[in-house]
């Protein structure tokens, strides 16, 4: 049985996720006017920057989250699982842009930047399972969910974050009309999408821990 509730998971993702999104929307914002007359700045912060920053905040969500993520109350600390000298952070660091990278390649992810950002949260979280389990000896262990869990998270990945994402953009574009401002349709359909990020992530991390018995 595992030792803690996944909510807790949850709402520890949720609340990194809605950070990140306020950093990103903040630092986007703020570059947007000092940038404006240098095109080549633009063009680095758009591919480079503003992808990379959003891979610091899934993987960040995801290491936060741990080990309630796996449904553990306690766990060897990052500090083992990642020592310094073995780049681990960078690996994960890596993947997750590394999957923007690829993004365009696949369209079904160009088109869907929550899709987009599932899978890099999935690929994070998947990871830090296989260091974990090795360490702790779990060689039966795996990253696959099984066909059931699978599904579920796909389905999830396709739905959730979209649907969220239309809710926080049309509740924002009433707040826009209702006091006169502008932005909050983004704003709002951002942090939505990134809060539609969380169930999918506690489930595998949930659907992974149930592996280890603890």
């Amino acid at each position: 049985m595992l030792a803690v509730s996944p909510s807790l998971a949850m709402l520890q993702l949720m609340l990194v996720l809605l950070l990140g999104v306020a950093l990103e929307q903040w630092l986007d914002a703020g570059l947007a006017q000092r940038l404006r007359d240098r095109p080549v700045l633009p063009w680095s912060w758009d591919h480079i920057g503003a992808p990379l920053l959003h891979a610091s905040v899934m993987v960040g969500a995801v290491l936060f989250a741990f080990p309630a993520l796996f449904g553990l109350r306690a766990a060897p600390p990052l500090a083992e699982l990642m020592p310094a000298d073995s780049a681990r952070f960078g690996t994960l660091l890596g993947a997750a842009f590394l999957a923007h990278l690829c993004a365009p390649l696949v369209p079904l992810l160009k088109s869907r930047v929550g899709l987009l950002s599932a899978a890099q949260g999935l690929i994070t979280v998947g990871f830090l399972f296989a260091w974990l389990a090795g360490y702790l000896g779990a060689g039966g262990a795996s990253c696959w969910p099984g066909v059931a869990g699978a599904a579920a998270l796909l389905s999830l990945s396709m739905i959730a974050p979209a649907l969220a994402a239309a809710l926080g953009a049309d509740f924002g574009a009433r707040c826009d009309r209702r006091f006169n401002t502008r932005g909050l349709s983004r704003l709002f359909g951002s942090a939505m999408e990134m809060l539609g990020l969380a169930p999918i992530l506690t489930l595998y991390g949930y659907l992974l821990g149930l592996q280890l018995g603890i």
